[in-house]
């Protein structure tokens, strides 16, 4: 009975210890790399909300409908629907972009979404599906320490996140339409294996936006995760 005891107790230890070398092995192999993934949704330009970034003038434009670009921590803004609108335009969604012209104001259902309730004069644009903005590489750790020890339980900062939004246009500068302001955002990582590590933030509405006379507003939404390379 003892021998067997002594067996069991033995090859539990074995066991152990293969998976203790294991580690050292796959962690000695590779290198922890973190991403972030930036998301948006509920996107929405307010009642009277003042923009004025593709209106008629002295410049090539084609009012008042454009695609709006982000730029943020992780990354600049591209033609891509990062900031979607709700106007089907050249196979993109757009805003109206111009809500200060006469041609352009509400109430007009060709220039606004909502609202869709007969009789409501309080007229706004909305899109509400979530949409990656950017993804970013934000942390290489040296090779030989595996995403377990370096992140499990750890929080990762960031100081002060924002969105910049603009109207693209392919024929003139680009229009910066409005900052949105979310403040320092942490994110507190756990570890499922020795090299997968996650964690995220609940949506978030911006703190402030830039110019507040916009009125523009979206939530915000952040995904990291660990790879090894």
């Amino acid at each position: 009975m003892r021998a067997r005891f002594a067996a069991s107790v033995a090859a539990v230890v074995a066991a152990v210890m293969l998976l203790d070398l294991t580690g050292i092995v796959e962690a000695q192999s590779g290198r922890c790399y973190l991403g972030g993934h930036l998301y948006n949704r509920n996107r929405q330009i307010a009642r009277d909300g003042v923009i004025e970034a593709e209106c008629p003038g002295f410049t090539i434009h084609t009012p008042p409908f454009g695609n709006w670009g982000v730029h943020s921590l992780f990354g600049g803004k591209r033609d891509g629907d990062q900031f979607r609108g709700w106007k089907p335009h050249r196979g993109q969604r757009h805003w109206n972009s111009c809500t200060t012209h006469p041609d352009y104001r509400a109430p007009s259902r060709a220039h606004y979404n909502m609202p869709q309730v007969a009789g409501n004069n309080r007229w706004w644009q909305e899109d509400r599906p979530e949409r990656r903005v950017n993804s970013k590489w934000l942390h290489r750790e040296r090779r030989g320490q595996s995403c377990r020890a370096r992140w499990d339980g750890q929080v990762f900062t960031f100081p002060n996140l924002e969105m910049h939004l603009f109207e693209l246009d392919p024929w003139d500068t680009d229009s910066r339409t409005a900052t949105l302001n979310y403040g320092t955002v942490r994110i507190r990582l756990r570890c499922s294996s020795t090299w997968i590590c996650e964690g995220d933030t609940a949506r978030m509405q911006q703190r402030s936006v830039n110019p507040a006379s916009s009125r523009v507003s979206a939530e915000a939404y952040i995904l990291l995760r660990t790879a090894r390379k």
